[in-house]
């Protein structure tokens, strides 16, 4: 699944990781008898994994170093030829891709968050 990296225009200096490819779609899910859940068909987590500049190129670094990073909206892990997303506040289940599509995310942060 190829990932990319959208930034919001109407919270300043904020990133979301989502699906390069997806239709758009938007529903409500019951997660419980008493509670439900936005989905989108963006998301490749069940959660938006989402966070400032500075967080998002940090992400890239652990991509490229096959190492571990986690903030509060935000996280990967490495596992084998894996990669793992999250957003550590609000997901259940952790979107996945391979390193090679993890390493395409890393470039297309490095190239559009700038510094």
């Amino acid at each position: 699944m190829r990932l990319t990296i959208r930034k919001c225009d109407d919270i300043g200096d904020w990133y979301v990781i989502e699906r390069a490819e997806h239709d758009g779609r938007k529903w409500t899910e019951r997660t419980s008898p008493s509670s439900s859940a936005l989905r989108c068909s963006a998301r490749f987590s069940d959660a938006d994994v989402e966070g400032t500049g500075d967080e998002m190129r940090a992400i890239a670094t652990a991509i490229r170093a096959r190492r571990g990073e986690r903030f509060k909206r935000c996280a990967i892990r490495i596992d084998g030829d894996r990669a793992f997303f999250c957003s550590p506040r609000n997901s259940r289940e952790d979107g996945e891709c391979t390193l090679a599509e993890a390493d395409e995310l890393a470039a297309l942060i490095e190239e559009q968050v700038a510094p």
